[in-house]
């Protein structure tokens, strides 16, 4: 190979390992995602959980419209570790509080039914159970 074709080649080869880091790094952390309930048009509800490598994770509700752009995320927990065994919580309950509200604006617009929201589980240390069905 030439000094021209390897100066070339070389962003495609840097591009190429700096994806294959980042794909590495996402795959430490676990999702789970789990339907909660459908409403009349089709829309879902789920719940979406991250558990990080270093301990912690994330509670996220979503809904899922029938179009793949028609998508609403409501983030209620942020707690992944920085490795040193710690586990911040980093949404204070006030906004728990405020995205919840705010789930169930969307979810009353969307006409969703039976389900339970639970704003004072916003101010524990485990936010599990946020949104339930009936």
């Amino acid at each position: 190979m030439s000094v021209r074709a390897s100066l070339r080649a070389t962003p495609v080869l840097l591009a190429a390992l700096i994806a294959g880091a980042l794909s590495a790094r996402a795959m430490n952390i676990r999702t789970s995602k789990t339907e909660i309930a459908r409403a009349t048009d089709g829309a879902i509800l789920f719940e979406v959980r991250e558990d990080g490598p270093e301990g912690g994770g994330s509670l996220a509700y979503q809904i899922q419209g029938k179009a793949a752009r028609d998508v609403a995320v409501f983030v209620l927990s942020s707690d992944f570790g920085p490795g040193d065994g710690s586990r911040v919580e980093a949404i204070p309950p006030e906004a728990c509080r405020r995205r919840l509200e705010d789930l169930g604006a969307e979810l009353v617009k969307r006409k969703f039914t039976g389900i339970t929201l639970r704003p004072e589980r916003c101010r524990s240390a485990r936010r599990a159970g946020l949104v339930a069905k009936k």
